[in-house]
């Protein structure tokens, strides 16, 4: 017997022929959804997923690809999780059908399950971010943060949470997809998942085991990102590369001097800078989640007072002592980079949020165009470029610049060195450019006129007085090219 899964393109072939293919007749009936090449499908990297109507619902047909991704035991676990505690509409049953399949010979399972009519994560942020609908992204902050409380109330880990397992359905809802890894109280003495996440969402160090709080750390990335992005948008094209929403899983390295966590310290926001905080501390080498997110939250970091402070003193945040350093007490550190002021909206609270608004806005359905989503293009920053303050603690990660070296001693009354001339300022430099131009164009009028008349002495004096102002007007415009670096 053939034990080796069928890659993707053996049930893209077999599903051609549905009568044939299946072995259970409502599968055998159902009606795929084609785009122009053929039955449309989604790949990941343990199963591929079809869409078809199937006793006149709408169905997500998942063929696995490898042997280890899940198994019926799982999910029939699951089913009866579900049936006990009420997580719909962000989390629904699937049914397993062992042997539902038959390609190259063998017989295979397919997962069912209802088919969502909405988008990914990263493809409704794109959305909302291209529509710059802050107010939007913020109730997203805030629903998300609620669905992630009722999960781990009702002890259910996803295990995978991600851009891509995460969808905003045509109501507005969240839904949860792809169940392979989770973890339920029936399923806590099973083996773990071969997988363990996505790396841009999970623990650098994958400390945090397979349990009932292992969503806590993707969860967290995925809040701060949210709330991030409701108060600028403009984080959005600077770090999203349609694998991520903001962080990668470089990010998650001390000492964090990432673009990611330039960024978002140049924010200036005291919320977005209490998340930055809680987010490096659960990076830590030895970071085991034993809470859920809410409680991490709760997590206050500790206040610290500077030695000496001082009227004029810029601004100051709250900072924990480093993980990595642990050198001695820390003080308050000065915002590492200043901002213009500029008006910043709190989270609106749970009860603001739903009276606000009773859902999020639909997202484009799956056959419209989502503008530049996944091909967001890169727009002028407007944070500052960030330079780290001389007292914050990641300054000492910088590298000294190399001062340059100082001239030889001269003999004494021997003349110094020419100063350099300085640079023209940028309309100066502009008026010099439209005269070097004039000189050249009139010159050559001069040359033009002087050549034809050169048989008397008024035509020789044209054609020298040419000559002359057409080399000025190339001398100018060529040390004017110079001293600009090439970009006039």
């Amino acid at each position: 017997m053939n034990n080796t899964f069928p890659a993707a393109g053996d049930y893209y072939k077999a599903v051609q022929a549905p009568a044939r293919a299946f072995t259970v007749e409502k599968l055998q009936n159902a009606k795929f959804v084609y785009d122009t090449l053929g039955p449309s499908l989604a790949r990941g990297t343990s199963a591929v997923v079809f869409q078809a109507t199937v006793d006149g619902t709408a169905q997500a047909l998942r063929c696995y690809i490898r042997n280890d991704a899940s198994s019926s035991d799982r999910y029939r676990a699951l089913g009866s999780y579900l049936s006990d505690h009420n997580l719909a509409p962000y989390v629904e049953g699937a049914t397993w059908l062992d042997q539902a399949i038959k390609v190259n010979g063998t017989t295979w399972p397919v997962l069912t399950m209802t088919w969502i009519d909405g988008r990914t994560l990263n493809e409704y942020v794109d959305f909302l971010v291209n529509d710059s609908n802050t107010a939007a992204l913020s109730m997203l902050a805030v629903k998300w943060r609620e669905l992630v409380a009722l999960m781990q109330g009702d002890e259910f880990a996803h295990c995978d949470l991600q851009h891509g397992n995460v969808m905003v359905d045509q109501t507005g809802d969240l839904r949860l997809v792809d169940y392979d890894g989770v973890w339920i109280p029936q399923l806590a003495s099973k083996p773990a998942p071969t997988e363990s996440g996505h790396p841009n969402y999970q623990h650098p160090g994958q400390r945090n085991g397979w349990g009932r709080w292992f969503d806590t750390f993707s969860a967290l990335v995925i809040y701060l990102s949210l709330v991030a992005l409701g108060k600028n948008t403009e984080l959005w094209p600077e770090l999203y590369n349609s694998k991520n929403l903001l962080f990668s899983r470089g990010d998650f390295v001390a000492p964090f001097n990432t673009r990611a966590w330039q960024l978002l310290a140049a924010m200036g926001d005291s919320e977005v800078s209490t998340l930055v905080q809680q987010l490096q501390r659960c990076c830590a080498p030895d970071w085991v989640s034993n809470q859920g997110l809410e409680a991490t939250l709760d997590a206050k970091p500790k206040q610290f007072q500077s030695a000496q402070p001082t009227p004029s003193a810029q601004p100051v945040v709250p900072v924990l002592e480093p993980w990595w350093e642990a050198k001695g007490p820390a003080v308050q550190a000065p915002l590492p980079w200043t901002l213009p002021s500029q008006p910043t909206k709190p989270m609106p609270t749970a009860e603001q949020a739903a009276a606000a608004a009773t859902s999020l806005p639909k997202p484009p359905p799956l056959t419209a165009p989502l503008g530049e989503t996944n091909m967001t293009k890169p727009r002028p920053i407007i944070i500052p470029q960030a330079t780290p303050a001389k007292d914050s603690w990641w300054a000492a990660q910088q590298p000294t610049p190399t001062p340059p070296p100082m001239p030889a001693a001269m003999p004494a009354g021997a003349p110094g060195p020419k100063p350099p001339t300085p640079p023209a300022k940028p309309g100066q430099r502009q008026q010099q450019q439209v005269a070097g131009s004039i000189a050249v164009a009139v010159g050559i009028v001069f040359v033009i006129t002087g050549a034809i008349k050169s048989h008397s002495g008024a035509g020789v004096v044209l054609l020298i007085i040419g000559l002359v102002g057409a080399a000025w007007g190339v001398w100018r415009l060529v040390t004017l090219t110079g001293a600009s670096g090439g970009n006039p």
